[in-house]
């Protein structure tokens, strides 16, 4: 009895709780930063926040408000530090960033530099180094305004976007990896559409668009969505890649969708500054407006070698584009240190100008058809036949 009597008394001061944590009800979850360029030198930021008090409809137990289930704050500075804590002062609730998942930066202000912003994001331990980071036109936090028609938040878009890889994923981690800051990165689409689900009223419509080329963690440059294609091949993004090729036979289109591919880069051992590029794929043929007969082991293999050009077309297009911005995206002076670092001490001051002037890719790629589809040739072919 004594035993327990001394337990009791010493359990409060071992199980002291989470003193220094605030309640779930007092945080306010960000699930998005916008940065945007202000007067004066400064930084313009907007967190997009849930709202807890509107996410339970009414019918189920909840405050019965109408109105979205978001928020957007916003405030200036001169660092994102300075900006957000002008935030935090109107807030009735502590900003928490644990479930920040999206980074959007407005074109301007990526000319500018980002340094500043992943400074910040690097350095505050709640914010996750993984999460999407991708650009705007114009104002970023202009995203906040489009009708989130399949979900309830707007930054569920732009992640999506990443997530699918419908857009190059970049990561505050992947620049922090960088000798120079160098990185290709996402650049959205933003038009006014008149949208059916609303009555036919017009509302901000967002899509993958371009990508923007950093260089000592500035913007330089863009490159269209079809040269831009070739930096997913070169970054291991492929998932359901589409190629349209122009069938041999008769020069009609067929489409392939890529459902695997590994690429792998090493410098030649021959030439230091050539980089040898070997890409294995496998696909299956979506479509096909062709006379040509899919079941011929040789068409089937001209069809290979045609899609395998356009796959090596693409990445060299991809690679002379940041050449001419003398913008290292796809990192080739990491490989280059690896395999051969006593080649990289010597030009590592001058680097970009050697990526300018001297890399050069051997690309080689092995694609395989494995399926035809439902049809083995085009069913009119089969109905000539009957």
């Amino acid at each position: 009895m004594k035993k327990l009597k001394w337990l009791i008394v010493l359990c409060p001061c071992f199980l002291t709780g989470c003193w220094s944590q605030f309640e779930l009800n007092e945080r306010a979850f960000v699930s998005g930063i916008y940065v945007d360029k202000a007067a004066n030198g400064k930084m313009e930021i907007s967190l997009s926040f849930s709202l807890p008090n509107r996410l339970v409809p009414s019918d189920l137990g909840g405050a019965g408000t109408t109105g979205k289930p978001y928020s957007l704050q916003t405030a200036t500075g001169k660092t994102f530090t300075e900006a957000y804590k002008k935030i935090q002062a109107t807030l009735t609730r502590n900003i928490s960033w644990g479930h920040t998942r999206i980074i959007i930066i407005s074109e301007e202000m990526a000319r500018e530099g980002i340094r500043g912003i992943l400074e910040f994001v690097l350095r505050e331990p709640n914010l996750n180094i993984n999460q999407t980071l991708l650009i705007a036109p114009g104002k970023a936090k202009d995203i906040e305004e489009l009708t989130p028609i399949f979900e309830r938040f707007p930054t569920s878009i732009p992640i999506s976007f990443a997530q699918r890889k419908v857009t190059v994923n970049a990561t505050p981690k992947e620049f922090l990896e960088t000798t120079s800051g160098d990185m290709i990165v996402g650049l959205l689409s933003k038009k006014t559409i008149k949208m059916l689900s609303e009555g036919g009223k017009e509302g901000l419509f967002v899509s993958p668009g371009e990508m923007a080329l950093f260089h000592n963690y500035k913007m330089v440059g863009k490159v269209d969505t079809e040269v831009g294609r070739g930096a997913f091949w070169l970054r291991n993004l492929i998932k359901g890649a589409e190629v349209t090729i122009k069938a041999p036979a008769d020069q009609q289109l067929i489409s392939l969708l890529v459902t695997d591919a590994h690429t792998k880069i090493r410098p030649s051992k021959k030439e230091p500054f050539t980089f040898n590029v070997g890409i294995k794929a496998e696909g299956n043929i979506s479509e096909s407006q062709s006379n040509m007969t899919l079941t011929n082991e040789n068409q089937i293999a001209q069809l290979e070698h045609e899609a395998e050009k356009q796959i090596r077309n693409r990445i060299k297009a991809t690679l002379k584009a940041s050449q001419e911005v003398k913008a290292d995206v796809f990192q080739f002076s990491e490989y280059l240190s690896w395999h051969k670092p006593k080649i990289w001490k010597m030009v590592k001051k001058d680097w970009p100008e050697s990526y300018h002037e001297k890399v050069k890719m051997n690309v080689q790629v092995d694609l395989h058809i494995k399926r035809l589809g439902a049809e083995n040739n085009s069913f009119w072919e089969k109905e000539k036949s009957l």
